[in-house]
């Protein structure tokens, strides 16, 4: 397995034979940003951050310093990476940047296009996420394969893919940074999405840290459980009831976490008799 501290080699180490050559500037080409295309496997969605606004004023006082790696499609190129400094150029109001173009497979563009966005910090989580999706179910990677490839623990893509199961209300919160993906972890643990509301409003609003907020969930969870014992007691309770007046005996239903057990009690051998004739009646 390629060793865990790949990112900080830089993108030349993880996949050189798209970056060939990146230094030789006689290889760039000059192009028009209008005949340039996204990246269609591009996970990073939100673009108009601070970040961007710093880069789109650093290229129109300096320029592209950096070519865009693109691919060649039938009619332009597609970006392989390098879109955000594409859409500052276009913003800084530039008509031409420098590019280089190599060729490159669908599962080596989707790869060098998230192994980027992670080298830079400019994912949020769920966009991190969608990517590792788009890895394992539209080009069939693993996640050892995933983890091998973006220098992080496999442990870490599971935990990561997990944010996708959150409902759309916690996905906003975890986008706008009001929570963390800690936070929103932690929120999967209560299974129903109405506690899982609730512990979000109380970590906005007492701005809960991360192991505050598994506390509150803990103890949601275990005041949840004690409702569903007390339901379920309630429920044998009403059954011992009726199985009492039907057999005309006391009985008691004795539930563990897992096993019970059901006791019907007598006072004679004929009431034993009777109660075992109910039970299992000639056939």
């Amino acid at each position: 397995m390629p060793p865990k501290n790949i990112l900080g080699k830089g993108l030349g180490a993880i996949l050189p034979d798209l970056l060939d050559d990146l230094n030789e500037r006689p290889s760039f080409l000059r192009c028009g940003v209008e005949e340039l295309v996204p990246n269609r496997f591009q996970p990073r969605k939100e673009f108009n951050d601070e970040e961007h606004r710093i880069l789109v004023e650093s290229v129109r006082e300096n320029g592209v310093l950096q070519p865009v790696i693109v691919r060649p499609l039938e009619d332009g190129y597609e970006i392989i990476a390098g879109e955000r400094r594409w859409r500052a150029a276009k913003e800084a109001g530039f008509k031409e940047i420098p590019i280089l173009i190599r060729n490159a497979e669908d599962v080596e563009v989707a790869e060098l296009s998230l192994i980027e966005n992670i080298q830079r910090s400019s994912l949020n989580a769920l966009e991190e996420a969608e990517a590792y999706r788009t890895l394992m179910n539209f080009f069939g990677l693993s996640q050892e394969e995933i983890s091998s490839k973006v220098g992080k623990d496999r442990s870490t893509i599971a935990n990561t893919l997990r944010l996708l199961k959150l409902d759309e209300k916690i996905r906003k919160e975890l986008i706008e940074k009001r929570i963390t993906p800690g936070h929103a972890r932690a929120l999967l643990t209560l299974e129903k999405k109405e506690d899982q509301f609730a512990a979000l409003n109380t970590i906005l609003k007492k701005n809960l840290s991360v192991r505050e907020t598994e506390r509150l969930v803990q103890r949601s969870a275990k005041n949840q459980e004690k409702i569903v014992r007390n339901k379920e007691s309630s429920h044998l309770n009403d059954i011992e009831k009726v199985l009492s007046s039907r057999l005309k005996t006391p009985v008691n239903i004795r539930q563990g976490k897992k096993k019970g057990r059901i006791e019907i009690r007598y006072s004679s051998t004929e009431e034993r008799d009777r109660l075992i004739a109910l039970l299992n009646p000639p056939s």
